[in-house]
């Protein structure tokens, strides 16, 4: 595996590229100028992002284009119906679909979760072999879909039964708990299957443990 700290870059480059920037955009925009820019100024975000990478060359990030889509739809809605109840309720949808999607391309031999993931965390092709072996992509697909759709029923109590304000609050710190809950659970199945499996991991550029030889006086 990677180093620790070049993973961590990566994640956190992926993260605040697809999620910290275009959500502190939209609430910092929305507090000062309203509703219809702050969307167009989040919808822009995601679209130069896409540009950037295909004028450079690289590889498309499949969590910004996942973003890029939802926002152009729950955009498009906003617009027409001019309803920013509409647009936080569109997200319960996409959350929905995101987790149909995790579910049905998993069913089918595809899974999408392995994109985003190397977005993530880049995995060696040997080990991404044993992770489709073990059934590692199906599993963690149900348990994502399972967080989406905790996410979205939470999200639809809460937009039903608070204000915006503090719907935007509570929302902003329920996300990030879910999230971070399915993260640990699935690192710890990637523990375990990999310790059933034999399969010893090794971070680069951290020396393994080497047992020392302990001479006992007779």
């Amino acid at each position: 595996m990677a180093n620790p700290s070049a993973i961590a870059r990566r994640a956190g480059r992926t993260l605040l590229l697809a999620s910290v920037i275009p959500m502190s955009l939209f609430y910092s925009v929305l507090s000062f100028v309203g509703l219809s820019v702050a969307i167009g100024a989040t919808v822009a975000w995601y679209y130069i992002c896409l540009l950037a990478r295909l004028v450079r060359r690289k590889p498309v990030v499949g969590a910004t284009v996942l973003g890029a889509a939802l926002m152009s739809v729950r955009a498009i809605v906003a617009f027409w119906t001019g309803s920013a109840y509409l647009y936080f309720l569109q997200p319960i949808a996409g959350t929905i679909a995101t987790a149909t999607a995790l579910t049905v391309t998993a069913l089918a031999g595809r899974p999408l979760l392995e994109r985003l993931a190397h977005d993530f965390l880049p995995l060696p092709p040997a080990l991404t072999e044993r992770l489709h072996a073990t059934r590692y992509f199906r599993y963690t697909s149900a348990l994502w879909s399972l967080m989406y759709v905790l996410n979205a029923v939470g999200t639809l109590w809460l937009l039903s039964r608070s204000s915006i304000g503090a719907f935007l609050l509570i929302k902003t710190l329920m996300s990030p708990v879910l999230t971070g809950t399915t993260i640990v659970i699935s690192y710890l199945l990637f523990k375990r299957l990999m310790r059933r499996e034999n399969v010893l991991v090794r971070w680069r550029g951290i020396a393994p443990a080497v047992p020392v030889a302990v001479t006992v006086p007779v």
